[in-house]
């Protein structure tokens, strides 16, 4: 968690779940393409900083880093539930078929 201090503000990481949250909303909406919601959440987050900490360009890089650790988190997550889901159903797959 140190490291994570390192580069982003504790201020901005109550970005991350808003961000995440944009996401599963945009992910309903079917006139969005997939590709849009990543800079949706782009400038949504730059935005966001740069009227919290004011029109500087370590405003713009705390929203571009803050939008990189919500989709690694998204990523981890979507990846490591999915997965598990996928291996259960595939255990129950050949359990079925081996009958």
């Amino acid at each position: 968690m140190d490291l994570l201090n390192i580069y982003l503000r504790h201020e901005t990481l109550i970005l991350i779940p808003v961000l995440y949250f944009i996401g599963i909303l945009l992910s309903q909406t079917p006139m969005i393409p997939t590709w849009v919601h990543s800079w949706i959440k782009v400038a949504f987050a730059i935005i966001a900083c740069l009227l919290y900490f004011g029109f500087d360009i370590r405003s713009v890089v705390q929203g571009i880093l803050v939008t990189g650790a919500e989709l690694i988190l998204r990523d981890l997550l979507h990846n490591t539930l999915f997965g598990i889901q996928e291996k259960r159903l595939a255990r129950t797959d050949k359990k079925d078929t081996a009958k």
